[in-house]
């Protein structure tokens, strides 16, 4: 069959494309650090964090005096390009005769297919991140082995005091202090169970300690925590969020009013009208082929609105 029949024969499954669009796997946080953007094109350029709003001005002006004109600030760019990811499935014909609610086992696939390209959105925004060569040497920390949140004999350490640290590194920086807050499981686990925070539990009348009782307790609005694995082999499972903490200001807007050109440590670049699923057959028309296609490209905008503390454990 010739590529231009089988794009005749090809069909753009309205149903199975809103559930692509509007699912979501809870344990995929990589929107904490990268929210969607909708983008038009394949490539473009955003500005960066501009900081000129913040310098102080000479504004009055006297009676009839010439009004205080400023230049225009120069913007730098950084580029963006979106890339497709694609992954299909087939249905056996005799698959659809056996099953008697055909559409929720296409559901059924279309979930399956979306969580496999959810992962790898995942994965990409985890590599991205967390890796400590993007960051300038005063937005990063390596903790030690003495220094080790883990390491509850270690008396005279409160991991508060890094945190608190990065904040301020970032708001020297860009005149703001992060609302985000991203961290492995691994991390997480040694800051709850930690005897210095533990303490503050006792003294503030909480029962639990847990990410609500961090948000308040440092005055970061989002704090989430990755709990997403993958696997090479089908076999042995690693954490997506290794023993990291990453703080960073995000743009925090609703989806409608969320735009690439706010202030933002980064986005993620989505084509409009993707993802999407279509259906083409194969085999003589006994193969039905259910197929979701993505479309998007991450990126960090402002380096400098993220701060990340690496290698928090040195125990487990």
């Amino acid at each position: 069959m010739s590529a231009s029949r089988l794009d005749d024969l090809r069909m753009v499954d309205p149903i199975l494309t809103t559930i692509a669009q509007e699912y979501t796997n809870d344990i995929f946080i990589r929107d904490s650090l990268f929210p969607n953007v909708k983008v038009s094109k394949l490539k473009g350029k955003v500005p960066v964090f501009n900081k000129e709003s913040f310098i102080t001005r000479e504004t009055l002006r006297g009676t009839r005096a010439k009004s205080n004109r400023i230049n225009p600030g120069e913007f730098d760019l950084v580029a963006f390009e979106t890339k497709e990811r694609d992954v299909e499935m087939s249905i056996d014909y005799l698959e659809e005769e056996e099953t008697a609610e055909f559409l929720n086992y296409e559901t059924k696939v279309t979930k399956q297919l979306i969580d496999i390209l959810s992962l790898g959105k995942e994965k990409e925004a985890a590599d991205l991140a967390q890796d400590t060569s993007l960051y300038a040497s005063d937005m990063k920390r390596a903790i030690l082995i003495g220094e080790a949140f883990d390491d509850y004999s270690i008396t005279t350490l409160d991991p508060l005091t890094y945190i608190r640290a990065g904040m301020d590194t970032i708001r020297s920086k860009i005149a703001k202090f992060p609302n985000t807050m991203v961290m492995g499981i691994t991390s997480y686990r040694a800051l709850i169970n930690h005897p210095k925070i533990l303490a503050r539990v006792k003294n503030s009348g909480v029962n639990k300690l847990n990410a609500a009782f961090l948000s308040e307790l440092l005055e970061i609005p989002n704090i989430s925590v990755g709990t997403g694995v993958y696997s090479n082999d089908g076999n042995t499972f690693a954490d997506i969020w290794n023993d990291n903490i990453i703080l960073a200001y995000v743009d925090s807007n609703d989806a409608a009013k969320r735009s690439e050109y706010n202030p933002s440590y980064g986005y993620t670049f989505q084509r409009e009208g993707k993802p999407e699923v279509d259906t083409y057959f194969e085999n003589g028309g006994k193969l039905r082929i259910i197929r979701n296609t993505d479309n998007y490209g991450i990126k960090v905008t402002a380096q400098d609105a993220a701060y990340i503390i690496s290698n928090t454990n040195h125990l487990t």
